[in-house]
């Protein structure tokens, strides 16, 4: 019994310590640009054509986003949309929806971009 309630006891501690958990139903991309309403986003990892053309060309490709688009970043923290830009470069979790226009973008952390990359290396 004691097992177990140790065993509950520090799953839960766990789920708490990480802040925030990326739903399935988000893409991870590279955030490129931000121009509002146009944000470019890029794949997160290796491009062979990003590779062979020395980075000149990229399979870069421009969403729109809504108006009243969700930006959080690394902290879980909400920012206005204008402070996107300040994190051009970095890994996002990117929610779309039907007509695939951003609905929220989450900056990611190193810790949550290790996790997903597990999460997509089992799938």
């Amino acid at each position: 019994m004691r097992r177990l309630l140790l065993l509950v006891l520090l799953l839960s501690a766990n789920l708490s310590w990480a802040g925030r958990v990326v739903p399935q139903d988000m893409n991870v991309a590279v955030l490129k640009q931000v121009s509002y309403p146009q944000v470019v986003l890029s794949p997160d990892g290796f491009s062979w054509l990003k590779f062979f053309t020395l980075g000149w060309l990229s399979n870069s490709t421009s969403y729109t986003a809504v108006e009243g688009v969700r930006v959080r970043d690394e902290h879980n923290r909400f920012i206005v949309k204008g402070r996107l830009a300040e994190n051009a470069g970095k890994p996002v979790a990117v929610k779309m929806d039907n007509s695939k226009q951003i609905v929220e973008i989450w900056v990611l952390s190193e810790e949550e971009q290790a996790y997903l990359r597990q999460r997509a290396a089992k799938q």
